[in-house]
């Protein structure tokens, strides 16, 4: 966003990630930034990560003088028909949706641009990271917190930017790329895309954006992608990864991943383009996904003039994205992993993953379903993502933006318990963050690898145990 529309602004909804990514960006340019939010207390203040990052920090009900603001950005997650936005265009406050504060920050600057359903994080963390590996420092707007400098956003002055695009309400079409990035698309986002067709709209009209002389990059195993490329004027890059099991796709591609072995919580795999050019790549972040995602990052990076060999370099020292199979530590014995799965497919290939990268042991799978529509509607499909796990251990649905109250909440958690042990998992219902604690505390063996999922708090857990066996070797 120009400072010449001012330069104090308030954040609405301050502490999610891409509010926090949108305030380190304008941090950097100078600005003052003020916050909001329904989750600031006492408690909050004095632990949040983001919290350094505000000149103020005000809760909900505070009574302050708005009229001090130049701009309030408002996050997607906040109702515009609550009090406190009322009160703020009341004021005369100009008021921009999240989305377009960053289209402002970044609106004369070169926009590559990561969308789909899964992996936008963490492709755009990569492209971040190789550009930052080559001496050439870019600005980025990522949805959760990187390896570089541990932030989330970032401005420079000159260069191309790396931006997050969530399709949520149609986020992305504030953005206009050079280049996108399209990592796949599921259905997902019930309560604004009731039926496919719409998502698929919303997806095409994004990658319209882009110009006959930008690149849409997109994986030729997903047909809904696939599709809409087709219905776009832009250049086309695709690429696949060429696993055990899928040797029998016929479909080309740009770039292919191929000859995968896996070791721990890493990969290598021969990076091929269609012209012969060939680069061995290691990866020390698990599972198949992020195999995608790096060869996503290197047909971006190639684009934009960076070497193979150099892209390689750079991912090998990738070390991920908090919340993205997030190592948390070993107490006990107990391996501690955390990760923001809340999606029946980024569920199954965190257990995936996990169970390659620690074979023959235990792994207990803490879940929070996110939205009780979703859960719902992927009933089947969580009931066998799960299954991967040796035991489950499921909290109530968190209703987020939905207005379920807490006893549906745990009503749709239990149903989901009763299926998975109706078919002979081990499931449990509990009902609260501690009460998993005090399960692990009490039952948890060294050996055992703890992962938790979910867009909530799950990662509190790991925090908690931490304080709880601490206090126990003091006593």
């Amino acid at each position: 966003m120009d400072l010449d529309d001012g330069n104090r602004y308030l954040l609405l909804g301050c502490l999610g990630s891409g509010m926090t990514a949108l305030a380190e960006i304008l941090l950097d340019q100078g600005a003052v930034v003020s916050g909001m939010d329904a989750a600031v207390s006492p408690a909050v203040l004095a632990d949040h990560p983001s919290r350094h990052l505000f000149d103020s920090l005000h809760p909900w009900s505070a009574e302050i003088d708005f009229h001090r603001f130049d701009v309030c950005v408002v996050s997607p997650a906040v109702d515009r028909n609550a009090v406190v936005v009322k009160t703020i265009l009341a004021a005369g406050v100009p008021m921009v949706a999240l989305p377009e504060a960053v289209a402002r920050a970044f609106h004369r600057r070169r926009q590559i641009c990561v969308a789909g359903t899964h992996g936008k994080s963490t492709t755009a963390a990569m492209l971040a990271w190789i550009f930052e590996r080559i001496g050439r420092p870019t600005g980025f707007f990522i949805g959760g917190r990187t390896r570089i400098a541990d932030r989330s956003g970032r401005w420079m002055p000159e260069g191309p930017v790396v931006l997050e695009s969530c399709e949520y309400r149609q986020s992305f079409l504030a953005f206009s790329p050079a280049t996108v990035i399209l990592t796949g698309i599921e259905r997902d986002h019930f309560d604004c895309y009731p039926q496919a067709a719409d998502e698929d709209r919303a997806f095409e009209a994004f990658v319209r954006r882009i110009p006959r002389d930008g690149t849409l990059i997109c994986p030729t195993d997903c047909s809904r992608s696939s599709d809409i490329a087709g219905r776009t004027n832009s250049g086309k890059i695709t690429f696949r990864v060429m696993t055990s099991d899928s040797t029998h796709q016929k479909a080309a591609a740009d770039w292919t991943a191929t000859n995968i072995r896996h070791y721990g919580c890493g990969s290598t795999f021969q990076c091929l383009r269609r012209d012969g050019t060939e680069v061995e790549v290691s990866l020390n972040v698990p599972g198949v996904h992020n195999i995608a995602n790096a060869v996503a990052a290197m047909a971006a990076a190639v684009g934009e003039g960076v070497r193979p060999q150099q892209v390689a370099a750079a991912l090998q020292d990738f070390s991920g994205v908090r919340r993205r199979f997030e190592h948390r530590g070993e107490i006990q014995g107990i391996v501690q992993i955390d990760d923001y799965a809340h999606h029946p497919t980024a569920v199954r290939q965190t257990l995936q993953a996990a169970r390659r990268a620690f074979p023959n042991r235990k792994i207990i799978a803490v879940f929070e379903p996110h939205q009780v529509v979703r859960t719902r509607r992927f009933f089947l499909e969580f009931a066998d993502a799960l299954k991967s796990a040796d035991e489950i251990l499921l909290l109530p649905v968190l209703a987020a933006r939905e207005s379920s109250g807490f006893p549906e909440c745990c009503r749709v958690s239990g149903d989901l318990v009763r299926h998975l042990n109706a078919s002979g998992q081990k499931a449990y219902l509990l009902t609260d963050r501690n009460q998993v604690v005090s399960r692990i505390e009490d039952s948890g063996r060294p050996g055992d690898v703890l992962i938790t999922m979910g867009a909530g708090k799950t990662d509190l857990i790991h925090d908690e145990l931490h304080r709880r066996f601490q206090r126990h070797s003091v006593a």
